[in-house]
């Protein structure tokens, strides 16, 4: 059987969206999910400097939307390393001429630097989706409406306690 077609959605993922569930097909989903704590794993000791500020920045923002579990911590680590390497990269990369280099005949190559910049950019992207933080990957996301006014206090406005006007009728 061949991958072709479009990738599974995780469980998470078809909750967000609103997906019918089905007992028959996602069973197995929600019993292994149901065992994954949420929280931000432990940061790996490999993670350098830049990597742990990106794991610092954007891990607790993933915990807080239901993206990130403790199991994650070495898939989340590889983005994070990924985009401190892209760092280092774009550092690199500043000037103009540093995109062109001269093979030993003469003629102009890309530079080794913008090559290594663009493979680091797929492996952001496709790690990217695995969390959520593509454009793309949230574009199915739904948003419980009710739950968004509840935190703005729309209900504490809207309810027949506070109406002042409750005890008129039309004709009053």
């Amino acid at each position: 059987m061949s991958n072709a077609g479009r990738p599974p959605k995780s469980l998470q993922e078809k909750v967000m969206s609103g997906s019918r569930i089905r007992s028959d097909r996602d069973e197995d989903a929600q019993v292994a999910n149901a065992a994954v704590d949420l929280g931000l794993p432990p940061c790996p000791t490999w993670l350098n400097a830049k990597a742990k500020k990106h794991w610092d920045m954007l891990g607790p923002k993933l915990v807080q939307a239901g993206l990130l579990a403790v199991v994650d911590g070495d898939v989340f680590g590889l983005h994070c390393d990924n985009m401190a390497v892209y760092e280092t990269v774009m550092e690199k990369l500043v000037d103009i001429d540093q995109w062109v280099s001269k093979t030993p005949n003469g003629f102009e190559v890309q530079a080794a630097w913008l090559q290594i910049r663009n493979k680091v950019q797929e492996q952001i992207i496709r790690t990217a989706r695995e969390f959520g933080l593509t454009p793309a990957a949230r574009s199915s996301v739904k948003v419980n409406k009710q739950q968004q006014l509840d935190l703005l206090g729309a209900e504490a406005s809207t309810s027949n306690s506070n109406d002042p006007y409750r005890d008129y009728g039309l004709r009053n």
